[in-house]
Order: C-alpha cells, then structure tokens, then sequence
C-alpha cells in the first residue's frame, strides 16, 4: 500500500503535463516562440505609441484653442449680422408705414374704417 501511495504521489497533475508539454512547444527558435515574442513586442509598442500620442495631445496640441477661437468669432459674427438684418428690416417697415395711404384703404365713395387708422 505504501507503494501505490509513492506512486500516486510521483505522478505529475493535468496541469503540470500540459504546461511542461506546453513549454516544450515554445523554445527559442521555434515558430510558436517567435509568434509570442511578436505579439508581446507588439502589445508593447502600442502602448508606447497610444503614450506618446496622449503625452502629444495633452501638451503640444493647441488646436482645441484655436477652433475655440474661431467659434466665438464665427458668433459674434452671426449676431453681428443679426443685428443688421433686425435694423434693415425696421428700416423697411418704417419706410413701407412712411408711405401708407389710409384713405387708399377705403372703398369708393364710403367712410374710412377705424382699423385701418394708425
């Protein structure tokens, strides 16, 4: 019985034969190993770029400010405008009630309306 304990005991796990066997797979030199290597440089290079395009944006990038900028003006702009077109149309409107006729207003020969009186 002691033997068979001995036995047991001597006999690797699942998960010890599958990782040797794995290991034994991935040597330096074999296409496995090599895909590894790839794609851990590559994860590591990534990294570095996606740092180095933050490190960029957040202190060499001024382009945020200057779309700002130009948005305010485009604004300002636009109520500038606004502005103009309010008074334009004003001054029309004054020189339409300028040359308003009430009398033309009223039928022929009859009294003039009291809504059509300024």
């Amino acid at each position: 019985m002691a033997e068979k304990q001995i036995e047991a005991s001597a006999k690797p796990s699942f998960f010890a034969r599958a990782s040797t066997f794995a290991l034994s797979k991935v040597k330096v030199g074999t296409p496995l190993y090599s895909l590894a290597y790839g794609a851990a440089a590559g994860v590591i290079l990534s990294g570095l770029v996606y740092a180095g395009r933050t490190l960029s944006v957040m202190c060499f990038d001024h382009e945020y400010y200057k779309l700002q900028s130009r948005k305010r003006y485009y604004e300002k702009q636009l109520l500038f405008t606004r502005e103009q077109e309010e008074a334009s149309n004003a001054h029309y409107l004054a020189s339409l009630s300028s040359e308003y006729d009430a009398a033309a207003t009223r039928m022929p020969f009859k009294p003039l309306d009291p809504k059509y009186r300024f």
